[in-house]
């Protein structure tokens, strides 16, 4: 998903607070990483889960059921 696919799915419209509260810390935290890891303004960067935020989430639906 792109940064922008990823504002409009949690309903965020400023890009600056998006990239330092969210996108920052998720990438710092491991749960997604880039598509072009080395180009981080690269015109057609997205990102993708890792496999540890995948874990978390299969782990988090088990624990609400």
């Amino acid at each position: 998903m792109t940064s922008a696919e990823i504002m409009g799915a949690i309903g965020l419209k400023d890009r600056k607070s998006f990239s330092e509260l969210y996108l920052n810390a998720a990438l710092s935290e491991k749960a997604i990483e880039r598509k072009y890891p080395n180009t981080p303004r690269h015109p057609r960067q997205q990102y993708r889960m890792t496999e540890l935020a995948k874990t978390w989430k299969e782990w988090n639906e088990k624990k609400n059921k």
